[in-house]
């Protein structure tokens, strides 16, 4: 036998689903997160500059509608984890979302002020738009929880599930670009006709996963209860350790938030909005592919240590390296942006081996309930984000409804907010690494494998691609029926 052919084959990754399926996959996270950011990003200044209310008023609003979110995300995550519908556990919800979350994102940017007149009372317009931005809420969590949780039943190989979760993330950050284009659109469609094209766009991405997607792994509904919600995610320490990091980065993630501030207040000119967030998003596209192999390599956690540890060294170097230079403000934005963006493009891969450790340590599989508590920080993040802005540009003497430059002491505070604001957040979460998240790589993986030989989930009973000339994986058979029913 020759030498070349006792040389051992690479094991190529194996995949259950269809390029088009991880395709419409990402696709409905592309339609998803255009939504996302329009209301992250411009919502808040809709309110204060478009329709007029106060700065005060506006966190306000916000912050009362978290509330909202701390009752709503973790009953609708417990009623997940316990319905099982006749044609899937986790689709069903994504098909009932797709249109809900773009048309009341539509409603969240009707001016009150165009409905009721402007003479009408403060409460009766600000009450239209709470009442909007409720209903939204409430359609999103419909879709983030589920949406998360499909990757896990679409197939049972934990490599195909992270680059599921990859594809999201790209299509996010492609979502954060085109959303970019909000403030050149503004002039010749208003604000209205600005945001519904953008919620047609993200509908026609949204759609085709309600269709290609098929759930591969199916387990038996959980009989959790309102009070076990609590006891569950009380009981899964890392998940909880892990989310009071992520909230962190989050809460002080205000590069894109505070683009349009920035662009107005310090450099006089809204239009350059479009190039920030551009170069605040376009190297995540870059990085993104290659999250799963360096996962791969180094593991989630060190890869979060190390990106922390860089994004802390960068925020502080662009506040004293300042903005007078814009190219060089651009370069460095770019690079800390890489940095910053790791550790929010694995948080759903964090979730998941959370889910498998739950499950290693209670028996109980409690996707709906943990995604729930990830889209909750999401949102409680988004909002904090522009509750902690706000206040510090209040602290700053920011001046409301002013085309053009701020005050000096106002660009000032828009800077901190922009620059160094961020490390606060990736110091957290590198003590929250370095010191308290204690679920190691090889951990997740035993847990795996242990909860997949409990319920008869194996991965060798999935289709396995084969190597096509180029030695790359070809797409595999579409299973139309589920790859295992787990009777219990």
């Amino acid at each position: 036998m020759s030498r070349k052919a006792d040389k051992p084959v690479r094991q190529r990754p194996q995949y259950a689903t269809s390029a088009f399926e991880r395709f419409s996959y990402g696709g409905f996270f592309f339609g998803q997160n255009i939504i996302y950011i329009l209301q992250l990003q411009y919502f808040s200044d809709f309110l204060i500059n478009t329709v007029g209310f106060s700065a005060g008023t506006v966190m306000t609003l916000l912050a009362v509608s978290r509330v909202w979110d701390a009752v709503n995300d973790p009953i609708m995550g417990a009623v997940i984890d316990r319905v099982q519908f006749r044609k899937g556990k986790f689709l069903p919800w994504v098909r009932i979302s797709t249109f809900l979350i773009p048309f009341f994102l539509l409603m969240m940017f009707v001016n009150p002020n165009t409905v009721f007149g402007a003479a009408a009372p403060e409460w009766v317009r600000l009450g239209f738009s709470f009442l909007a931005l409720l209903l939204w809420d409430f359609s999103y969590t419909l879709s983030d929880a589920p949406l998360f949780s499909l990757a896990t039943s679409m197939t049972p190989h934990v490599y195909e599930r992270d680059k599921l979760m990859s594809h999201g993330r790209l299509a996010a950050a492609v979502a954060a670009i085109c959303s970019a284009g909000y403030a050149m659109m503004l002039e010749p469609l208003g604000v209205f006709g600005t945001v519904a094209i953008y919620c047609g766009i993200s509908l026609l991405f949204m759609l085709p996963v309600n269709f290609a997607a098929k759930e591969r792994v199916s387990h038996k509904p959980n009989d959790i209860g309102f009070l076990d919600i609590f006891k569950y995610l009380l009981s899964n320490k890392p998940l909880l350790v892990y989310y009071i990091g992520y909230f962190a980065i989050s809460a002080t993630n205000t590069l894109q938030s505070f683009a349009i501030y920035f662009a107005r207040g310090n450099l006089g000119d809204e239009g350059l909005t479009t190039p920030i967030m551009a170069v605040s998003v376009v190297p995540v596209i870059f990085i993104t592919p290659f999250i799963p192999a360096l996962i791969r390599r180094f593991g989630k956690k060190n890869l979060t240590i190390f990106s922390s540890i860089v994004a802390i060294a960068l925020c502080v170097g662009q506040y004293f390296i300042g903005y007078q230079n814009m190219i060089v403000f651009m370069a460095v934005c770019a690079v800390r942006v890489v940095f910053m963006m790791i550790p929010l493009i694995v948080y759903g891969m964090f979730t998941a081996d959370c889910i498998e450790y739950c499950a290693a340590k209670t028996g109980k599989r409690t996707e709906g309930i943990s995604f729930s508590l990830q889209t909750l920080v999401t949102k409680l993040s988004g909002s904090v984000v522009t509750v902690i802005g706000l206040a510090v540009l209040t602290a700053f003497g920011y001046v409301e409804q002013l085309e053009g430059f701020q005050p000096e002491r106002a660009q000032e505070g828009i800077w901190i907010v922009m620059s160094i604001l961020p490390a606060a957040g990736y110091v957290v979460m590198l003590v929250i690494m370095l010191f308290f998240y204690k679920l190691k790589e090889s951990d997740v993986q035993a847990m795996i494998e242990a909860n997949q030989a409990s319920e008869g989930i194996f991965g060798e009973a999935v289709t396995t691609c084969c190597l096509g000339a180029d030695g790359t994986p070809t797409d595999p058979e579409v299973i139309d029926e589920p790859l295992v029913e787990i009777e219990q």
